[in-house]
């Protein structure tokens, strides 16, 4: 299994998330102490208002940052750990092509929709749903929302087709299918006629090795595609 991991973009993305985080104890704590000063100074109701705005738009950011780039396991280590034992004609792309994640097989390329939700996840076609909990509701801030997978993996998707066409005659085009991963240890799916493939980490390998019946992708194109993908991140060293 290979791996190409822009260590670089995580790094990055991981100083602005301990950057934001003072910066949003500071709206918070001012607009605290604002809101006292207004019960006696009415002039200092506006900016209360203002501080607590900008605290909860960078608690927000701040969650989504660290959620995605600083707290471990990250998407990219737990698909690396996952598909670790396959062999070399498979090969990982995390942060270094226009999706997120891709994943590339003797067959075809998977473009892959991480999501680290817990509870219980009910998926119907193309609507996914995500049990109400009192827990869920008091980490607020820490708990990144659920979104729309079925539409992140279909944009995913055309942003890769796309990427290829402009960089690929036609007849080096492979076939592109999404996935949507959850990682979770407890998170529960109740999956019912899903228009995308959805599952837990641990049954992604079954899953895929029930997939690649075929070996559609010749070994230049492989190569081809490699070089495409990485860009200029170099595979990782055991």
């Amino acid at each position: 299994m290979r791996v190409y991991t822009n260590n670089q973009l995580i790094t990055s993305r991981a100083k602005w998330a301990r950057r934001i985080a003072p910066l949003t104890m500071f709206f918070l704590i001012g607009g605290l102490i604002t809101n006292f000063m207004s019960m006696s100074q009415p002039q200092y109701f506006q900016p209360t208002l203002i501080l607590l705005a900008l605290g909860f738009v960078f608690a927000t950011a701040s969650s989504h940052l660290v959620n995605r780039w600083v707290r471990e396991p990250r998407a990219d280590q737990v698909l690396s750990a996952t598909l670790k034992k396959f062999g070399n004609d498979f090969a990982l792309f995390n942060y270094t092509a226009p999706p997120p994640h891709v994943l590339l097989t003797p067959s075809r390329l998977y473009a892959i929709v991480v999501k680290n939700q817990d509870g219980q996840i009910t998926v119907n076609g193309r609507r996914f749903s995500r049990k109400f909990t009192w827990s869920r509701f008091f980490r607020f801030f820490a708990d990144e929302g659920l979104g729309s997978p079925a539409a992140e993996a279909e944009n995913r998707v055309d942003k890769l087709a796309k990427f290829l066409r402009q960089n690929l005659d036609e007849a080096d085009l492979p076939e592109i299918k999404p996935l949507i991963i959850f990682t979770h240890k407890d998170v529960e799916l109740v999956v019912e006629n899903a228009d995308i493939p959805v599952m837990r980490t641990n049954e992604l390998k079954t899953y895929l090795r029930d997939q690649e019946k075929s070996r559609a992708i010749s070994a230049p194109q492989r190569h081809k595609l490699s070089q495409l993908l990485a860009g200029q991140v170099e595979e990782a060293k055991e």
